[in-house]
């Protein structure tokens, strides 16, 4: 495989929707912690297929995401394993199609798609009200949510390669 870069922060959210955006602030967090030229920072609002062009060309990918409202505390973090974001089975379409699922297609069509995929999930109050700004809740614990992925990621060796 030909990698082009080697870890990716990738925040996900609608950076219009409320406590959506959640991903995207802590995304942009992470990174600044991170010495220059050591990852890409992107931000995106896209699920399924459209993950691909995402992930495509990283040897390790971070990903940030809300987690929709009542799964976890406002602002809670939790690392979610691969595992239970889904099987490989064929969704009705390929717009509604999980990250597992990307991953495999992307593996099956030969695409440079990581080796490694940690996700982060946060948990929100409101995902669905248009403005650009957090709950108060959730903004109170973009600093916690932070820490915490940057203390999973120094434990496993991660964060200054």
């Amino acid at each position: 495989m030909t990698y082009t870069g080697e870890l990716l922060i990738l925040g996900l959210g609608n950076p219009i929707l409320s406590d959506d955006r959640v991903g995207h602030l802590v995304a942009r967090e992470l990174f600044s912690r991170l010495p220059a030229g050591t990852a890409v920072l992107r931000e995106a609002c896209v699920g399924g297929v459209e993950l691909l062009h995402e992930l495509e060309g990283f040897r390790r990918v971070v990903i940030v995401d809300s987690l929709e409202p009542g799964r976890l505390p406002p602002g809670q973090v939790r690392e979610v394993p691969l595992a239970e974001l889904g099987s490989s089975c064929v969704p009705l379409t390929l717009h509604n199609a999980g990250l597992m699922t990307c991953l495999e297609l992307g593996r099956r069509m030969e695409l440079s798609m990581p080796e490694e995929v940690r996700v982060f999930a946060i948990g929100v109050c409101d995902p669905y009200t248009f403005s650009e700004e957090c709950t108060p809740a959730v903004a109170a614990a973009i600093p916690q949510a932070v820490e915490f992925i940057w203390r999973v990621l120094l434990s496993d060796g991660h964060s200054h390669e």
